[in-house]
């Protein structure tokens, strides 16, 4: 699904009257019939609300909306003092609201008055039309919508909602917002979750020219089973690879546990981990379905085995960064000729050389949390930079960039990003980034692309996250717990295919 900036929404409602043969009157019901629907269905218990209208095609939305709900429900309608010059649209939807929707005006003393009369509260000021920060009344009505302590919804994109959100801005903080075609950009962001922390995309039937750029996307479930591969009647072990994953030191072995038994859930044929000699008896008896490597020091990785043999390799998940390591590091940089996936302390061993960026080979996949992004690409002033960062690291090193996070935000060389749609907070425990470092090491040992891996790993990741949490709950989860679950997760995307596999 794209993700669309103001201007490209604006394209494709202007496209889609052209197209489908519409005024923009018949465009703006549609989406408000729609909205409507997906209020019932979120909130079926709610009775009496205020809409509270700007002057412009948001608020002409929410205009639409307050005729729509007023035949079940009792709706009052509210326009700030200020707003008089409407929208032709607005304007008509305004004439339009029967006399049993009450119509009051006035400033944000006047809201705060009467707020305590209903159970949800809807923001229909701005939406996306708005391109600066807030100030004076406006400011000061938003902060009142702000302190309704029934449910706050809102429409298409909460007002005052920026992609460069200062600590001085303010913007409205829905509980849900129903967002129209695709989701906003400004979701996505960390630093908004208490304006967007849970939205719904409503279908309006818009239509996008071809020549529309589709560079950032929003990862769902049908994009992703088209990529995964169904396994063939005469295939074997040889068929999917032998995969290596280098990981552990003194203390840290579970990092090599966790991530080699991913590798191994995620269909690879031969697995083979490389640790320090201190961790050869704990990982033949955890994952007896491995081969074992031991380097000769005891404590950390020291030399660099034989690698010809593998088709890909993942390296990094609790390793440390002694200077031994780091040489070891810099070694296979040198040596591998294929693209790999670099997580956790390689990551921070490159960070504090970044000359090794050089020998990268094209198309490896880092696999950084925000941290570890931050000391290889430095500071930022907000997460919109971060975002932009994320694409230029991706960009000028040639690598596939999983910038871990709520929503994990993959980037190409070519300039693509996606956000994924799966994953939940449960997630955030230790060894979690290890599982994902060997799905994405055996998804690419068996033949996927890097930047399939990439989508198909983070889905499928945060998808078992979501099963194991669905049966343990999030508080409980462990990162083992998301590997028992791989087995879920890939059934799941083979019952998308088998549901939606088009007639021959």
């Amino acid at each position: 699904m794209r993700i669309l900036d103001s201007d490209q929404s604006k394209a494709a409602d202007q496209y889609t009257i052209s197209s489908q043969n519409i005024t923009s009157l018949e465009l703006m019901e549609r989406a408000s019939q729609a909205f409507a629907r997906a209020v019932e269905i979120k909130y079926p218990d709610l009775t009496s609300g205020i809409i509270i209208c700007g002057p412009g095609n948001n608020g002409g939305d929410g205009l639409a909306l307050a005729r729509i709900l007023s035949e079940s429900k009792s709706i009052t309608v509210f326009l700030p003092d200020d707003c008089h010059k409407f929208t032709p649209d607005a304007q008509a939807n305004l004439s339009r609201l029967p006399d049993s929707v009450s119509v009051l005006r006035g400033d944000h003393l006047k809201l705060k008055e009467i707020l305590h009369q209903y159970d949800w509260l809807c923001d229909a000021l701005f939406g996306s039309g708005l391109n600066r920060p807030l100030e004076g009344e406006m400011a000061d009505l938003v902060k009142t919508m702000n302190s309704f302590n029934g449910a706050r919804v809102s429409i298409d994109v909460p007002s005052g909602l920026l992609l460069r959100m200062t600590a001085s801005s303010v913007a409205f903080k829905a509980d849900w917002v129903g967002t129209f075609h695709s989701p906003k950009l400004p979701f996505f962001f960390p630093s908004h979750f208490s304006y967007v922390p849970e939205f719904t995309v409503i279908d309006i039937g818009l239509s996008m020219p071809e020549s529309t750029p589709n560079e950032i996307e929003f990862l769902e479930r049908s994009q992703v089973a088209a990529i995964w591969k169904k396994r063939k009647r005469f295939s074997h072990k040889g068929t999917f690879g032998h995969g290596l994953i280098m990981a552990g030191s003194e203390g840290k072995m579970g990092a090599a546990i966790l991530a080699t038994k991913a590798m191994l859930r995620s269909g690879v044929g031969l697995a083979t981990v490389f640790t320090p000699k201190g961790g050869r008896e704990i990982l033949q008896i955890s994952v007896p379905e491995a081969m074992h490597l031991a380097d000769p020091e005891k404590h950390f990785l020291s030399t660099v085995p034989p690698l010809g043999s593998y088709v890909s390799i993942g390296i990094g998940p609790g390793i440390g960064t002694a200077p031994a390591t780091a040489d070891v590091l810099k070694k296979v940089l040198e040596r591998v000729v294929h693209p790999f996936v670099l997580d956790a302390d390689a990551l921070n061993i490159i960070s504090e050389n970044k000359s090794l960026l050089s020998k990268i080979h094209h198309h490896s996949i880092f696999t950084p949390h925000p941290k570890e992004f931050e000391r290889l690409a430095g500071k930022s002033a907000s997460d919109y930079d971060v975002f932009l960062k994320a694409r230029e690291f991706a960009r000028n090193h040639s690598v596939m960039l999983v910038l871990k996070g709520a929503y994990t935000l993959i980037c190409s060389p070519e300039g693509k990003a996606w956000f994924n749609s799966t994953g939940n907070p449960g997630m955030g425990t230790a060894g979690s980034g290890d599982v994902l470092t060997g799905l994405l090491t055996g998804l690419l040992t068996q033949g996927y692309s890097p930047e399939q891996a990439c989508l198909l790993g983070v889905y499928l990741h945060g998808l078992a996250g979501d099963l194991a949490a669905a049966k343990l709950g999030e508080n409980a989860l462990i990162a083992g717990d998301l590997i028992n679950e791989f087995s879920s997760a890939f059934l799941e995307l083979e019952k998308q295919n088998r549901l939606f596999k088009p007639l021959s």
